[in-house]
């Protein structure tokens, strides 16, 4: 009898094995956002690094400042459109002692409120508020950076070491069009907190022209062009069942060049910046 039980507690002991591993990381996978019009996901961002500027009263020819910044943003399902697509609202929350002594950006005096319609698989079909967030990001083209900086995920299953690469073609003030391109990786498929989480690793490339104008110009005087070309790489953790960002750590590495006027010349200069960066989702 001691040995049918024996036997017995065997069997089960290989059961709750079998079941175990039924129950790990799914070999493949389909990645697509899944919202709900009312939902609302808070995330917290932080970012720090280091500006490098031209200065002659240097040794160097150069000094460099250090900035940080933290904020929360929150992404509310404003509406899910008829073809499935979702409406967002990303509303940019500082705190007043968001920024460091080096930041690159001054006090806000209204609420940095953008509005995207995006597909499921993260496709970028539309922008808006953008004059809200220019305080803060400038004056870029943001349907051009989203389309440089968001994954839009394959419409097929992915294996783990499966990829894909994106390409954007940029319009150039001063040359051909800029073709920038990204490539991302499943590297990994994990369990975490009881649900499957992909681990995706990205590299590429953003370009972004705009217009720019020294602070001791001519208020009459047309703005010239700056560009930024920025190389950044990291990793995307992502919820497979709820479908949502779960965080994004990444370094970049960036060249801002600006044309200035001096001596009835003009004179290239580039100002580099390197930074941190993470995007974590707050959980209830």
């Amino acid at each position: 009898m001691i040995r049918v039980q024996i036997h017995l507690l065997l069997l089960l002991a290989l059961a709750t094995v079998v079941a175990c591993g039924r129950e790990g990381p799914p070999s493949a996978v389909r990645l697509r956002l899944d919202y709900e019009e009312g939902d609302t996901l808070v995330y917290r961002y932080h970012t720090e690094g280091t500006v490098t500027i031209p200065d002659t009263s240097q040794p160097s020819g150069r000094v460099a400042h250090p900035y940080e910044r933290n904020m929360t943003v929150e992404e509310a399902v404003v509406d899910v459109t008829p073809r499935g697509n979702y409406v967002l609202a990303w509303t940019f929350h500082l705190p007043p002692d968001s920024t460091g002594a080096g930041s690159m950006h001054g006090e806000l005096s209204a609420p940095v409120r953008l509005t995207v319609e995006i597909t499921p698989q993260g496709r970028i079909l539309s922008v808006g508020g953008v004059e809200t967030a220019r305080p803060l990001f400038g004056e870029i083209d943001f349907q051009s950076y989203f389309e440089q900086s968001q994954p839009v995920f394959p419409q097929r299953e992915l294996k783990v070491g499966d990829s894909w690469t994106q390409e954007v073609k940029v319009l150039s003030p001063r040359s051909e069009p800029v073709v920038t391109s990204s490539t991302y990786v499943l590297e990994r498929i994990e369990q975490a907190a009881g649900e499957a989480i992909a681990v995706i690793a990205f590299d590429g490339d953003i370009y972004l022209p705009f217009p720019y104008r020294p602070a001791d110009a001519d208020s009459n005087a047309a703005p010239t062009m700056a560009e930024e070309r920025i190389r950044v790489m990291g990793e995307m953790r992502f919820a497979i069942d709820r479908g949502r960002v779960r965080k994004v750590v990444s370094d970049a590495d960036a060249t801002l060049t600006r044309v200035a006027m001096e001596g009835g010349e003009s004179v290239r200069k580039e100002m580099q910046i390197r930074e941190t960066s993470s995007y974590e989702l707050v959980e209830p």
